[in-house]
């Protein structure tokens, strides 16, 4: 695994969920570690993406929490963390995800479409059980770039920008949220 080839959102997520992985005793890096540092992240880039994709967020924070959970946990050890095999494939299948979609760096989407994909990870299994497949995440993708490539690491930010930075204020006036002018 090549960091430089990976966005710095992930980069940071990878980092958030090794952490993670540490504080809770955990001997092993696992795709569950990643799974749930995105699902729990503050934007909800990835919670967004579960569903659109038809999905529910809610099920994959829980299935990912239990898996977690049952993990075995190792006391008094050296800190020392492995990279668990399932994830190395995740990771693998990221870079070739991101390689045939042309873009430059793996990015948040592509992650996220890998940890669907690898069967070798529970959390293809919490992800299905939840509602979502690879196949409806790609169309997603697809949708919320318009085309886009990623090709800067910091690729995801450009994403959705006038949903996370305006306000549509046909939607509200539909949804009755805003008070009639005359």
């Amino acid at each position: 695994m090549n960091a430089e080839k990976y966005s710095e959102r992930v980069r940071g997520f990878i980092q958030s969920a090794q952490t993670m992985a540490l504080s809770k005793g955990h001997q092993q890096f696992s795709p569950e570690h990643m799974l749930k540092v995105l699902v729990d992240d503050e934007e909800g880039f990835a919670n967004s993406l579960i569903e659109r994709a038809g999905g529910r967020p809610k099920d994959v924070k829980l299935g990912v929490e239990s898996a977690l959970n049952a993990m075995p946990k190792v006391e008094g050890g050296n800190g020392q963390l492995y990279l668990a095999q399932p994830l190395a494939k995740v990771f693998a299948t990221a870079e070739e995800l991101a390689k045939k979609a042309g873009d430059s760096f793996v990015t948040v989407e592509r992650l996220l479409t890998a940890l669907a994909m690898e069967k070798s990870a529970k959390t293809a299994d919490i992800l299905a059980k939840a509602g979502v497949t690879a196949t409806a995440l790609n169309q997603v993708i697809n949708d919320v770039r318009q085309g886009r490539t990623a090709d800067t690491a910091s690729a995801e930010q450009g994403y959705d920008a006038l949903k996370k930075y305006a306000r549509d204020l046909t939607a509200d006036a539909r949804a009755g949220k805003l008070d009639p002018v005359i």
